[in-house]
């Protein structure tokens, strides 16, 4: 691992004058972030607000490239504390305002992108026509709902992270070469809780009329916890988007059961991967989606913290409406 700080025009390398340091991502958050704590002595440069900063593997891969936007220091210390974001940040810190009347989520990410400056690193092909208007709202969150959209027609999952190529959103898929953890080699403890208090084990779809056309189960879980429902409305001519949209409901409303497993440092596990997991806690074992991972550095050693999902499910945004 390579730490590189551009400083008034130079690069520097800064990778033994990191004391700690914290690398993270979320399937929330289409960007990822960096927070590191630097010994800085004088005749060496000083990160300031709005110099680059950039992390590579060991091979000399860049998997960071950001820009400061946090820090402090004491008048009587050398540290320098930083906080650096990549530039998928920019998504969530504009307002958006558009209306779209047909356009695909690719074509509505490259308007978005494009006008904002940031660079696509690759996308899907769905073909799917969103129709819909968005007013002030995060170019971020505007993305997620686009692509969130695309999903209730292919009945796929996407991921949306940023990387130092620009945007990359790929479909949620299994991996056949997914990395494994397990007690004996990487695995440093795991912690799991389960909880059914929200669950949805049937979806009502009704037409725009209030007459009720047809119904879809969880039976499995109606015999364990009861009945408890949602209803929707199916636009006209939308059969397959409502039986998508139900499916979905019932697969994000199941019960909600959390992994967090920490786990020797490794720089590929990152959110919206999949790992296959054996442990000795009940039930800790398959194949889990990566929803959040924290990467940490401390006194020489990298250690990797995972939240972990067994539902292939995407990040969601409530925003915008459907054009009339």
């Amino acid at each position: 691992m390579k730490l590189l700080l551009t400083h008034a025009g130079k690069t520097y390398s800064m990778t033994e004058l990191a004391l700690s340091l914290r690398w993270s991502g979320d399937k929330s958050a289409i960007s990822r972030q960096m927070t590191a704590s630097l010994q800085c002595p004088k005749g060496l440069p000083v990160p300031a607000l709005g110099d680059a900063w950039a992390m590579e593997d060991d091979s000399g891969v860049q998997v960071f490239d950001g820009v400061i936007l946090q820090r402090d220091q004491k008048s009587d210390s050398d540290t320098v504390n930083l906080t650096a974001f990549d530039r998928g940040y920019w998504l969530a810190q504009n307002d958006a305002t558009y209306r779209f009347a047909g356009a695909t989520p690719e074509a509505i990410t490259r308007t978005v992108c494009g006008d904002l400056g940031i660079p696509i690193a690759g996308l899907p092909t769905t073909g799917v026509a969103i129709r819909r208007k968005y007013a002030g709202v995060k170019a971020s969150a505007l993305l997620i709902n686009a692509w969130e959209l695309a999903g209730e027609t292919t009945g796929d999952s996407y991921n949306l992270r940023y990387t130092p190529a620009g945007l990359l959103i790929e479909k949620r898929s299994l991996d056949p070469d997914a990395p494994q953890l397990a007690d004996e080699y990487n695995i440093i403890d795991a912690t799991t809780s389960e909880n059914a208090s929200a669950i949805v084990d049937r979806v009502v779809i009704y037409d725009k009329d209030g007459n009720r056309l047809r119904v879809k189960d969880n039976g499995e879980a109606q015999a364990l916890y009861g009945v408890m429902s949602r209803h929707i409305t199916q636009a006209k001519g939308k059969a397959a988007e409502a039986d998508n949209k139900a499916t979905a409901l019932l697969r994000e409303n199941d019960v909600k059961r959390d992994v967090t497993v920490n786990v020797v440092g490794d720089l590929t596990l990152l959110t919206g991967k999949t790992v296959t997991v054996r442990n000795a806690l009940p039930g800790l074992v398959g194949v889990f989606w990566i929803d959040a991972d924290v990467h940490e550095w401390k006194n020489g050693q990298h250690f990797t913290k995972l939240t972990l999902n067994v539902k292939n499910v995407m990040a969601t945004a409530s925003v915008g409406s459907d054009l009339t």
